[in-house]
């Protein structure tokens, strides 16, 4: 469902720009610096600035007080067409606010809120205030003063360019048939924790996203290219890969150089094709694939795999080459050694 404003005024500002202040709340340190007590994604962001914002909250116990997810559509309650009606109230407590896509999916909703000018408090402000009127309305119809309706806090994104406005729009709107799907394949959208399996290094604890028993394929490559590597070496290497997969073999790679990303490309937008991918920094709480992965693990043609790492909200896992050079070491590894590379000229 949406209610659409203009995509005018998405800003284009470089990320690091300084703050003029933070939002309304507290924060809390973490490891020597701090972090806010709400979910933000962007620590150095002045959330009373004309954006456009992501906004995800969640219920208590993630309890289904919205509707239901049926053939790739969620049908509101009265619970949920109340939520949805306070909503779009938003505008009229806070005329500086418009509001673009919305999708009230059973125990989480996502929207798009667009700040149309800067404004004296954050937009965290009235996102409380919408959670408080829900919350009040929700226990004066169901009668219960002590009913929890939400999680605390919110995630948010900002959103930077129109391109990111569009992709997020679309993401919020295939959520019902994303939930459609993981309920029917739940095997295929849990984290195993503690993975044992003969192919995967023994020094090491793993784990796993997806489709395991890709892990027990006999026929799997790794693939690894290097950043010095042309475009026609790169072209090769992605045609015999292709060739490779459509033939069964599982291909083996963290993806993470430029000519390893091509490959995955063209692996994610062939009709066959199983993927093993090497994740560098852990599995968060409620981690999932996005786009094109979310698809693969339906069709349980992906598996993610990760080192066991302890994961911090709000930042990620250093890229360094000691890291990719162990991922590779470990795409081998599971492949028995049988790996495909480009080096480049040096």
């Amino acid at each position: 469902m949406a209610r659409g404003t203009a995509d005018r005024g998405v800003n284009t500002a470089h990320r690091t720009r300084t703050t003029r202040g933070t939002e309304g709340g507290s924060v809390r340190p973490v490891h020597g610096a701090f972090q806010h007590s709400m979910l933000r994604r962007c620590f150095n962001h002045d959330y009373r600035d004309p954006f456009f914002y992501m906004i995800t909250i969640t219920t208590h116990q993630r309890r289904p007080w919205f509707g239901v997810c049926e053939n790739n559509a969620c049908t509101l309650s009265a619970d949920g067409l109340l939520v949805r009606d306070l909503w779009y109230r938003i505008p009229h407590d806070t005329p500086q606010i418009e509001l673009s896509t919305l999708c009230l999916m059973p125990d989480h909703l996502h929207g798009i809120v667009h700040v149309t000018e800067h404004m004296e408090k954050p937009v965290g402000v009235p996102l409380r205030a919408f959670k408080s009127q829900c919350t009040s309305a929700l226990r004066k119809r169901h009668g219960d003063a002590a009913l929890t309706l939400w999680n605390p806090g919110y995630n948010d994104r900002v959103v930077w360019r129109r391109g990111s406005l569009r992709a997020y729009r679309h993401y919020i709107l295939d959520n019902p048939r994303r939930y459609c799907l993981k309920k029917a394949h739940p095997d295929l959208f849990r984290t195993v924790t503690g993975l044992q399996h003969a192919a995967l290094p023994p020094d090491q604890r793993w784990d796993g996203y997806g489709n395991l028993f890709l892990l027990d394929r006999p026929e799997k490559l790794a693939i690894r290219v290097s950043r010095k590597a042309s475009a026609g070496e790169v072209a090769a290497l992605r045609e015999q890969t292709l060739t490779e997969a459509a033939q069964g073999t599982v291909i083996v790679s963290p993806f993470i150089s430029p000519g390893e990303r091509e490959i995955a490309t063209a692996i994610l937008d062939a009709p066959v094709g199983d993927v093993i991918l090497l994740k560098p920094d852990g599995f968060p709480p409620l981690f999932k694939p996005n786009g094109r992965y979310f698809d693969l693990c339906v069709q349980g043609r992906l598996l993610i795999l990760s080192r066991s790492v302890a994961t911090v909200h709000g930042g990620a896992t250093p890229l360094t080459r000691e890291t990719c050079l162990a991922l590779n070491a470990a795409s081998a590894h599971i492949a028995e050694a049988d790996t495909m590379e480009v080096i480049g000229k040096r």
